[in-house]
């Protein structure tokens, strides 16, 4: 019975990604090839696909990295990459959560991008960008210089959304 509860999920999930049965196909990105017909790593379809990745990747250290001592720096950077309405809902979070703990631990984090890539075609001007990084804890006051370094390593889906020709970041998800 396991076994066919199993098959079952597998082949929904199947379709599901392959997009069977869906009434809206959506179009594919190509990924460009080296003369011997390998992938190139690295690589997306089109300059404007090159750029919201680019646009993704130099957001989110700037977003995710954060020193007790300069707050109010940070959080302005960090908010001029993003849209007007996904500045004001990062602005409260950070506000209510990080700048408290980051104040309390006398902290300061570091977040580097390991990799990213486009998620789908570029649609109405709004692009999905997977982005791998790491986030790791520098100091705090808890934090011994003898003790290893801690690292968080984060997935997150970052939503951008093309505004005056600039790429800016609408929503930032974790998975």
């Amino acid at each position: 019975m396991i076994a066919v509860k199993r098959l079952a999920v597998g082949a929904v999930l199947l379709l599901a990604l392959t997009g069977c049965g869906s009434s809206n196909p959506q179009p594919t990105v190509t990924p460009k090839l080296n003369a011997d017909g390998s992938y190139r790593v690295g690589t997306v379809g089109n300059a404007d696909e090159v750029a919201a990745v680019k646009a993704a990747t130099k957001a989110l250290p700037i977003a995710l990295s954060y020193d007790y001592r300069s707050l109010d720096t940070s959080l302005s950077r960090a908010t001029a990459l993003m849209t007007t309405a996904f500045a004001a809902k990062f602005r409260t979070t950070f506000n209510a959560t990080t700048r408290t703990m980051a104040v309390d631990k006398q902290a300061i984090t570091s977040a580097l991008v390991r990799g990213a890539g486009i998620v789908g075609p570029i649609q109405n001007g709004r692009a999905l960008v997977i982005v791998f990084l790491d986030q790791v804890l520098v100091s705090s006051k808890d934090k011994k210089a003898s003790d290893p370094l801690s690292v968080s390593q984060n997935r997150v889906h970052v939503s951008l959304v093309k505004e005056k020709g600039q790429w800016r970041v609408s929503d930032i998800e974790p998975f």
